[in-house]
C-alpha cells in the first residue's frame, strides 16, 4: 500500500487525513525503521507494510468513532500504535500512551518533538497502577497489549461513565470476546458493537471490539496484575 492508496481507501470509510498528516506518517515510517536498529520496536518496518499493517490497521478502528475533545488512553503503546497514529491524524484529540517499558519513550519523544505533536502525552509505569487517573478518560484503546478479559479490568477503571474501551484485535476477537462477556458487568461494562475489516493486501482480518462503560467500576479493581492474569474476571 502507498499513502495515496492509504487516503482513498480511508476516504470510502469517511476518515480524511490531509496531505500534512501524510507527510507526517512518512517521517514516522522512517523513523520507525531507523530505531527499529537499535531496539526492537517492530517486525514490520518495510514502508509499503508499515503503511497498511499500522497506520491503516489503526485509522480503520476509528470508523464511526469520534474522536474531537476526546481523552484517550491507549495501553501497551509500544512503538506508538494506534495512539501516536490517533494523535497525529486526530489532532483534537488528547491521547496518553502508557507503556511499562521505558526505552520505547525514547523514541516516541523523537517522533513527538520531530512531528510537533502537541497533544500526545507519555506515562510510563503498569496501567494497572494508575489510581489518580481513574474515571478520567472518554475512550481506552488497546493493540496487542492483552486478552480482552485481561485489558477490560486494567482499562474500566480508567474510563469515565460513558466511555468506552476500544480493543484492537485480529482473527480471534470474538472468541476473546465470548471469554470476556461473563465479567463485563462485574467491571460496569457491557459490549457495545464490532467493525471485521480486512487488510487489503493481505487480507488479515481485524475485528475491533467496543465495550461502553455504564456504571461506575467497583473500587476492588484492577486487581494485582499476577491475579489478573492467573484468574482473569
Amino acid at each position: 500500500m502507498n499513502y495515496e492508496e492509504l487516503k482513498t481507501l480511508l476516504a470510502a470509510k469517511r476518515i480524511s487525513i490531509s496531505d500534512d498528516m501524510v507527510a507526517k506518517l512518512k517521517v514516522y515510517a522512517a523513523l520507525l525503521k531507523e530505531w527499529n536498529e537499535k531496539m526492537n520496536l517492530t517486525s514490520i518496518v518495510e514502508e509499503e507494510e508499515v503503511i497498511e499493517k499500522h497506520f491503516y490497521d489503526c485509522l480503520i478502528a476509528a470508523e464511526g468513532m469520534d474522536f474531537s475533545n476526546k481523552k484517550i488512553a491507549d495501553m501497551g503503546s509500544g512503538a506508538g500504535f494506534p495512539g501516536m497514529v490517533w494523535a497525529i491524524c486526530f489532532p483534537e484529540a488528547d491521547v496518553t500512551l502508557i507503556d511499562a517499558t521505558n526505552k520505547k519513550f525514547k523514541f516516541l519523544e523523537e517522533v513527538k518533538n520531530r512531528l510537533n505533536v502537541e497533544n500526545v502525552h507519555f506515562h510510563v509505569g503498569r496501567v494497572e497502577a494508575m489510581k489518580e487517573e481513574k474515571e478520567t478518560f472518554d475512550l481506552v484503546s488497546a493493540r496487542g497489549f492483552a486478552a480482552l478479559n485481561v485489558l477490560m479490568e486494567v482499562g474500566a477503571p480508567l474510563l469515565k461513565v460513558g466511555g468506552k474501551i476500544l480493543a484492537l484485535k485480529g482473527s480471534r476477537g470474538l472468541e476473546e470476546l465470548k471469554a470476556a462477556q461473563s465479567g463485563l458487568p462485574n467491571l460496569g461494562l457491557r459490549y457495545d458493537g464490532k467493525s471485521i475489516q480486512h487488510l487489503p493486501t493481505h487480507g488479515d482480518e481485524r475485528i475491533n471490539i467496543r465495550l461502553l462503560k455504564f456504571k461506575p467500576t467497583p473500587e476492588k479493581y484492577p486487581r494485582d496484575w499476577a491475579t489478573i492474569v492467573k484468574h482473569p474476571l
